[in-house]
């Protein structure tokens, strides 16, 4: 039992440390537009967690406003962010997970490149060495109790 102990216990820690860069990262629509209207619309399914709505926008000339949404009909989620002229733009937002409908879209006017993408907001490492601290100190506790010292 001891042995199987110290072989779970290093996995569990490396795991405990990926968790602190892992992120889910999706473009779901880029590209180049001319006019007005919807540039591009569909679904992605995400976890639950806190993400980042993010909203890039070059224009040729006159255009604006841009406008990137989401929305869950599963949980009544709706969540999005805009650009006036051209520019970037973020919101933050924490969900519930599931099936979302995007919708990106604006006045592109002569011409305008675009980017729409949702980021997954990682742990802070602070929380992650604080939980790996936490596993340690009751391994060490165990170890203690066991050997009475």
């Amino acid at each position: 039992m001891k042995s199987m102990t110290k072989l779970l216990a290093v996995p569990a820690l490396v795991g405990m440390l990926g968790f602190a860069s892992a992120s889910q990262a999706d473009v779901v629509s880029s590209g180049f537009e001319t006019g007005a209207g919807i540039f591009d619309t569909g679904s992605i399914f995400l976890d639950a967690g806190l993400y980042t709505l993010d909203l890039t926008a070059f224009t040729f000339g006159a255009a604006g406003p841009f406008i990137f949404g989401i929305s869950s009909s599963e949980t009544g989620e709706a969540f999005q962010v805009s650009v006036p002229t051209f520019g970037a733009a973020s919101t933050p937002f924490t969900t519930l997970g599931g099936m979302f409908d995007f919708l990106v879209g604006g006045n592109a006017g002569t011409g305008a490149i675009y980017e729409a993408s949702i980021n997954a907001v990682p742990l802070p490492p602070s929380l992650v060495m604080l939980g790996t601290a936490v596993a340690a100190m009751v391994s060490i506790g165990r170890k203690s109790a066991k050997t009475g010292v």
